[in-house]
Order: C-alpha cells, then structure tokens, then sequence
C-alpha cells in the first residue's frame, strides 16, 4: 500500500515539473547578407638541394625547388630553410630566388644544423620553380639545405 502511495505522489510531482515552463533567454544571432566566413587550407611542398660548393665569391650551382601543382589561390604563408653547413666553411650568403625572379638572402656563420625563416614571401604566389644557393663571403663554403613552403588556399 505504501508502494501504492509512494508511486503516486512520485507521478504527481513529475507531471507538475513537466507542466512548469522555463523561460531561458538566449542571444538572438542576425547575420546580414554582407557577412562572409573565410576558411583556409594549408599545405606544403618541400625539396632538398644537392651539395652547394661556393668557391670565392661566386655564387654556387642553383638547386631547383618545384612546387608542383598548387590551387590558383594559393598565398605563401612561410618560408623555412634548414641548412646544413660543412665544417670550415666560410661564412656565406643562403640565397632563395621565388619564381616570380625576387631574391632574398640571409647570412649565415658557423657550422652544424641552421634554421632560416623567410617571411618576405608571404602572400605571394607560391607556384613555379624556386631556385635555393649560397654565396661564400670568404675562400669556401658548402652546405646543403632543404626547403619548405607553406601555403594557404
């Protein structure tokens, strides 16, 4: 009996709770019809040059770097070289010529393993052949690098 009772009074305080309305307020949202949402996609292409050998002054073999096929929109969104200089090597000029024909260059010293980042790059096109060398500053320099561009579309 008290089961009976129990189970009643249960019903009757659930129907009350569903019968009662909440009033939740929320942030009306109004897009007009010049709002626009940009979403990009990133992506890369890289490639690695063979041994770069400057003897003094002048400049080494240009290495080719190939995007491959890249969307029509695509803008640059960085640069990154690592560079991996021989041991005695003469400080050097890493030069990096963007398809378009514009050369940038960074100065390098010391041996071992280099990092460069270039920023002049971005939003630019980053379709074609870029073209990666070095220019010793001193008798001799060798190095390897390997290129890295990123991109947005």
């Amino acid at each position: 009996m008290y089961k009976r009772i129990y189970s009643f009074i249960v019903a009757i305080v659930m129907m009350f709770t569903l019968s009662v309305s909440v009033s939740v307020s929320a942030e009306d949202t109004t897009f007009m019809s010049d709002d626009t949402i940009s979403i990009f996609a990133t992506n890369y292409f890289s490639g690695s040059t063979g041994t770069m050998n400057s003897l003094y002054g002048n400049e080494s073999t240009l290495f080719n770097i190939s995007s491959g096929t890249t969307p029509s929109l695509a803008k640059v969104s960085g640069v990154t070289l690592n560079v991996n200089v021989s041991s005695g090597s003469a400080p050097f000029y890493l030069n990096v010529k963007h398809p378009d024909g514009s050369v940038v260059q960074h100065y390098i010293t010391g041996t071992g393993n280099k990092s460069v980042t270039f920023d002049q790059f971005n939003h630019t096109d980053p379709y074609g052949t870029w073209k990666v060398s070095i220019t010793t500053t001193g008798i001799v320099s060798t190095a390897t690098a390997r290129m890295t561009v990123n991109y947005t579309y």
